[in-house]
């Protein structure tokens, strides 16, 4: 059936030979690309809120307990939340997002390096209209930047096992350092490479110097924010002290990492939402994996005096030691040692004693008494 197509400023109208009238409009944003757009802020919060949140959510599953809790209480750990998701999610950010955005514009597209990381490919365009474009080379992007940026980032976590930070300078750092000025040469070799300055006039080849040096410095830029962030990640976990599982973690991590930034670096330039949820997605499966390989979330807890490792002293007031004396233990106990305060969330402690994990009303629970280890260790 032959339909008529007429065109307005504000839409355009189908109509078709039996005479009825069809709007379609215009290509535009969607609802949702409008919302982040105008909420910015409100947006990064929920996501560093839901990272935040699902480490916590991930701690409470690890010591199989859900506490009861009011909203006034809630808001506590609201504000925890954000605070860890924030630092969490910005370290992500750092390592999974940024590195692959730096490649897809200051690197891949950039007219030099035309048919090397990229080839002319038909495009058609949401209004059914094709043309040519650019498009990212995955085999070459891959070989000529991914395989020199995996063996980076799998030396540099290979040497967090040497991390001292106590020391006044660590010597990861050290290594780090090392590592990029063999990343500078190695990347101003490719790219020189790539460019053929020697193919090009006196004058040409001076600008294409400076561009080289230009690729390699945002190339080896983005090698040191994944250094930063794995070594954050690192002191956050406070270690690993398995090697067996900081192998497992040190392997699964890199080949994440690379991952999210190929995906990144190629999508970024044309479908940025797609970049980043590729981002989001693998920031999840890194978390799952910290947790599981170093226990990230009990080490993050830890550091409010929650979990296992910190073992306090409790002392509890005649109800309380009535209650301890139904658990089993003997009549008249009113001081408890090596105790391990696995959650403080609601009405009740959830503690740990040995081999039992038990609750105790916070008003039974006279006073809480903690060593500081570091003060007698001096």
């Amino acid at each position: 059936m032959q339909t008529i197509n007429l065109s307005t400023p504000s839409e355009e109208l189908i109509v078709s030979q039996n005479g009825a009238a069809q709007n379609q409009p215009q290509q535009s944003s969607s609802e949702i690309d409008k919302f982040l757009i105008a909420n910015t802020s409100l947006t990064v919060w929920l996501i560093f809120l839901a990272i935040g949140g699902g480490l916590l959510a991930r701690y409470y599953v690890r010591i199989g307990y859900l506490p009861e809790m009011e909203w006034n209480a809630a808001l506590v750990y609201l504000f925890v939340c954000s605070v860890w998701g924030g630092v969490i999610g910005v370290v992500l950010t750092i390592s999974l997002y940024l590195p692959g955005v730096i490649w897809s514009e200051l690197i891949v597209f950039e007219t030099p390096l035309d048919n090397r990381l990229t080839y002319r490919a038909e495009y058609e365009d949401p209004s059914g209209k094709r043309s040519m474009r650019k498009e990212p080379c995955i085999r070459s992007i891959m070989l000529w930047l991914g395989l020199p940026f995996f063996l980076a980032l799998l030396v540099s976590h290979l040497c967090l096992r040497f991390s001292k930070p106590n020391m006044r300078i660590d010597s990861y750092w050290v290594i780090v350092i090392v590592i990029l000025v063999l990343i500078l040469l190695g990347s101003w070799l490719i790219f020189r490479h790539l460019s053929k300055p020697k193919e090009k006039c006196p004058e040409e080849r001076k600008i294409i110097g400076r561009q080289i040096f230009k690729y390699s410095f945002w190339f080896a830029l983005s090698v040191l924010l994944n250094q930063i962030a794995m070594y954050v990640i690192y002191l956050l976990a406070d270690r690993t002290p398995d090697k067996y599982d900081f192998l497992a973690l040190t392997g699964l991590c890199t080949l994440f990492v690379s991952i999210s930034t190929h995906v990144v670096a190629t999508r970024h330039h044309y479908y940025a939402r797609q970049a980043l949820v590729a981002a989001l997605v693998t920031s999840v499966v890194l978390l799952v994996m910290a947790d599981r390989f170093s226990d990230l979330s009990m080490k993050l807890m830890s550091r409010y005096g929650v979990g296992e490792g910190k073992e306090v002293v409790l002392v509890v007031n005649d109800k309380g030691s009535k209650t301890l004396e139904d658990l089993g233990f003997a009549k008249g106990t009113l001081r408890l040692e090596k105790v391990n305060i696995l959650s403080k969330m609601g009405d009740h402690y959830f503690v740990k004693l040995g081999a039992h994990s038990f609750t105790l009303a916070k008003s039974d629970v006279e006073s809480i008494h903690r060593f500081d280890n570091s003060a007698t260790t001096r």
